[in-house]
């Protein structure tokens, strides 16, 4: 019997607490370079930054980088692996759809694997949120399977209805990114 995909920020602890995740990565994916690439963006938000790679790497390159995760097992391995940088993100335990102690605005974000663990009422939240968060024009950028563990069924057009009429889905690119079906979102808030 296969054990189901964590959901809560407990079963999210009990796996950051061993050793390897099966979701973990190791290379930052050529779409988050591109998104740092993109104009002059500053100040990045990761959204469910897990052990905080992405957002070390975000940093490294110059860049303000604040990644969020509800798993503060998560935070304490993301903090303990920036200790000795010299330029370090900031890190905050928090749920994505509810980020009363982050102010913006940050110029674009970004979610690798985050936003297919919410629920339909989840999404939504998560899109007002990054609509208050993200000056106009900023991009976001997220990578989703296509058949979450929620059980949703994710496509571009639910993404793009997710986000209606706080963002533009400018692009949806299909990938096999661990060997999933999923897709790459690029979404630009109005």
């Amino acid at each position: 019997m296969t054990k189901p995909a964590p959901t809560t920020s407990a079963d999210f602890d009990c796996a950051y607490r061993l050793p390897f995740t099966f979701w973990g990565d190791i290379r930052i994916p050529g779409e988050v370079k591109a998104l740092i690439q993109l104009g002059t963006p500053r100040n990045i938000l990761e959204l469910g930054c897990g052990v905080g790679r992405f957002s070390r790497y975000v940093a490294q390159q110059g860049l303000h980088a604040t990644g969020v995760d509800f798993s503060p097992v998560a935070i304490a391995k993301a903090q303990k692996r920036v200790a000795h940088d010299k330029v370090r993100p900031r890190f905050l335990v928090g749920d994505v759809t509810h980020l009363d102690a982050l102010g913006g605005p940050f110029d674009a974000a970004f979610d690798v694997g985050c936003f297919h663990c919410l629920d339909q009422q989840g999404q939504r939240a998560y899109a007002s949120e990054l609509f208050r968060l993200l000056a106009p024009g900023s991009t976001h950028l997220i990578w989703a399977i296509d058949s979450s563990p929620a059980g949703i069924p994710l496509s571009p057009a639910a993404v793009k209805e997710a986000f209606a009429p706080g963002f533009e889905l400018r692009d949806a690119q299909p990938s096999r990114r661990r060997i999933l079906p999923s897709h790459w979102y690029w979404l630009v808030r109005a």
